[in-house]
């Protein structure tokens, strides 16, 4: 391939520079049509050398777009030859680079606001002009609005005003937030015109602007007049609606991620815009996945501010705000809400419990794992017995995330629950300790399923899931194949879906997300090399599914997985994650046996308990052993006493009596005849402290005259 590439550029007798910088873009272009010949009629290698060559002499993405829109090959034409080269296992990775730069270097081209400026002159030019201005302008988008807004209110051309009326109207959905941040400060005729704009384009999130404006006393007649009538035109009632409503209703179309609202929900970056008096519409850019909670944060403070006591936009605010923490890139620094004078956390909990439970409803419905796990740590410091429960009619959040997928939100919320040691049940009290005995039993195991068309695929993908340590609990060819292994597993931390026929909308992982105990699991979907920039385009800004291809390497497939796991649940569940639940999760089952009767019977851990008798190891353990005393069971004692007098129970001995000790003094003696015997063998056979336990537990079984242990005593 290197050889190749030197022969070409050797054959094209020039530099880098230099065909970067030809005019005429001939030598580039030439390269383009041999790629897209190439890879037509499947020459891997000069196809290869081509494509390398013009990724190698373009040093911009926009000089390489500049050279592709200007020479002959079509874009219909181009986009086949990059769906066959993508398709090659050594050719992908090259033409999907320079597809993207080609791509890239368009959208840079379309937003250069000196080529906006361009346009616009050209707007009453000769028809070649005009036509050609309009194409770039509305390429160019939201980016091309402040300027068109300019001319149309400033502008000294009334064909060009009359012009940039109707591109704006032609932008369409992407002129809506930027003309309706600057309605509020446009002179009263420019307002008229500017809600003629919204009303015609039609979408909603104009609504709150529009409706203001029409209520406000300090217009004219005509302008409230003219905002009424646009705000008719989007289906609202001016008469009856309120701008604090609306606001709350758009806090919630953006924390929900609605696409209309966002110009380009699969780029980067997305525009924040503001109005300046001296500058017009300006723009702060911000990643796109803090575009949605930023703008939410923003209506909902709207919307607050005309209701204080609207507490589903407080709990939007809080909601957003924490999930805009979350999805913080590292080093980035928010310029619109950064410098508040609180944390995220804060907020989420000085509003008390009951607006902690709003945020907590809205994140377990936006199945968001980690803001449901941050608005259980704000309940976890101000819930107790009497702000347990909400004032939902029909739900109660902390109830709904005992039953949410990740195991961590249900520990959590079983923690919060059990600490409150309500004194009489409710509806759903019975989960909380099996929930709370999960955590002790289960230890750090990871659950898995696998979706693939082959079994080798299925293999293939399930080896590697076990290499990272996932217990694979169930695979098929299709996800309703494994309806029964997910409903007897604990829990599904990730899911692999591998088909070869797969679609956006996969069936698969439809499926996946209508089951209860997968309806947040991460997904991981692995596609050919030739479908993969589709695919990570379009689930790129989903944070429970992550894209990777074919073939990748065992270091590739874990990094993704752990990519995945990082942003749809928080990280894996570590080992040390895991035994602090377990002690967590021991203390609050000791304080629900101390405090009986109440809400919980701690006799629904037994079966747990005793397993981890045999499993846990050191103060873990003894606190199994201690609770296990103070259920009221015959085989929880008898279970005590096996670990007691076990021949390998080593330094636990001693302890382990102890606790059989007080199990007997509290229950009495519900021991079996085995016991007896293999006690009075340990006291025959032991000394000092041993014997000493041994006693304590012989002693507490006050067992008759006839069965008890003959002890000689010197001298008597």
């Amino acid at each position: 391939m290197a050889l190749l590439v030197a022969m070409l550029t050797f054959v094209s007798l020039s530099t880098t520079s230099g065909y970067a910088d030809d005019a005429d873009g001939q030598a580039g272009e030439q390269h383009l049509v041999d790629f897209v010949h190439y890879s037509l009629v499947a020459n891997t290698e000069l196809a290869g050398a081509n494509a390398e060559w013009l990724l190698d002499h373009y040093d911009t993405d926009e000089s390489l777009a500049t050279m592709f829109s200007a020479s002959s090959v079509t874009p219909e034409r181009f986009d086949r030859a990059i769906q066959w080269a993508s398709r090659v296992p050594g050719l992908s990775d090259t033409v999907s680079l320079l597809a993207g730069r080609i791509e890239a270097g368009n959208l840079a081209l379309s937003r250069d606001q000196q080529r906006v400026a361009e346009a616009i002159a050209m707007l009453d030019g000769t028809r070649r002009d005009q036509m050609l201005g309009r194409g770039r302008l509305i390429a160019a988008g939201e980016y091309a609005v402040p300027a068109l807004l300019r001319e149309m209110t400033s502008g000294d051309s009334e064909e060009r005003r009359w012009a940039s009326t109707e591109l704006l109207r032609e932008i369409g959905r992407q002129s809506v937030t930027p003309l309706a941040v600057a309605l509020p400060e446009l002179a009263p005729e420019h307002q008229r015109r500017v809600c003629e704009i919204l009303g015609s384009i039609g979408y909603s999130h104009a609504g709150p602007a529009l409706l203001e404006l029409s209520m406000n006393d300090q217009s004219p007649a005509f302008v409230r007049e003219s905002a009424a009538k646009a705000y008719r035109r989007l289906g609202g009632n001016p008469e009856v609606d309120r701008p604090g409503m609306l606001y709350g209703v758009l806090a919630q179309q953006y924390f929900d991620g609605a696409e209309h609202l966002v110009a380009d929900p699969y780029g980067d970056m997305n525009n924040i815009w503001s109005y300046d008096s001296f500058a017009g519409l300006t723009t702060t850019q911000v990643p796109t996945a803090l575009y949605g909670p930023i703008m939410s944060m923003h209506a909902a403070a709207r919307a607050i501010m005309y209701d204080r006591n609207n507490t589903d936009a407080l709990a939007q605010f809080i909601a957003s705000n924490l999930r805009r923490e979350n999805l913080m890139p590292e080093g980035f620094v928010d310029p619109i809400f950064g410098g508040l004078d609180y944390s995220p956390q804060f907020y989420a909990t000085v509003h008390g419990s009951s607006t902690g439970q709003d945020v907590l409803a809205l994140a377990i419905d936006s199945r968001d794992t980690p803001l449901v796990r941050d608005a259980l740590a704000a309940l976890a410091t101000n819930t107790g017995e009497g702000t347990l429960f909400s004032d939902y009619l029909d739900r109660q959040p902390l109830l709904d995330s005992l039953q949410y997928p990740d195991r961590r939100v249900q520990y959590d919320s079983a923690l919060i629950l059990a600490r409150a040691l309500p004194r009489t049940p409710f509806a759903g009290s019975y989960r909380v300790v099996p929930t709370l005995a999960s955590a002790v039993r289960t230890g750090g195991e990871e659950y898995a399923v696998v979706v693939a068309d082959t079994v080798e695929d299925q293999r293939t993908a399930s080896d590697r899931l076990e290499s990272l340590g996932f217990t694979v609990v169930g695979m098929g060819a299709s996800a309703d194949e494994l309806v029964d292994p997910i409903s007897r597993a604990p829990g599904i931390d990730i899911a692999v879906i591998r088909k070869s026929d797969m679609n956006m909308d996969d069936p698969n992982m439809a499926e996946l997300r209508r089951n209860p105990k997968t309806s947040a699991t991460p997904i991981l979907m692995i596609v050919s090399a030739g479908d993969m920039p589709k695919f990570a385009a379009n689930f790129k800004n989903q944070s429970l599914v992550e894209v990777t291809r074919t073939g990748v390497s065992d270091n590739a497939f874990a990094a993704s997985v752990d990519s995945l796991m990082e942003r749809g649940a928080g990280g894996r569940l570590t080992q040390l994650e895991s035994d602090i639940y377990a002690m967590e999760a021991l203390g609050a089952l000791r304080e629900i046996a101390l405090a009986r009767p109440g809400a919980y019977a701690v006799g629904d851990a037994e079966s747990a308990l005793i397993d981890a008798l045999g499993e846990r190891t050191g103060g873990t353990r003894m606190l199994v052993a201690e609770i296990l005393s103070l259920i009221e069971s015959e085989r929880a004692q008898q279970a005590l006493l096996d670990a007691a007098l076990a021949e390998e129970v080593g330094t636990d001995r001693v302890p382990l009596l102890n606790w059989s000790s007080a199990s007997i003094r509290r229950w009495g003696n519900r021991s079996h005849r085995r016991h007896v015997e293999e006690l009075r063998y340990l006291i025959d056979n032991s000394s000092g402290p041993v014997a000493d336990a041994a006693a304590r537990v012989h002693g507490a079984m006050n067992l008759p005259a006839q069965e008890s242990i003959i002890v000689v005593i010197p001298g008597a």
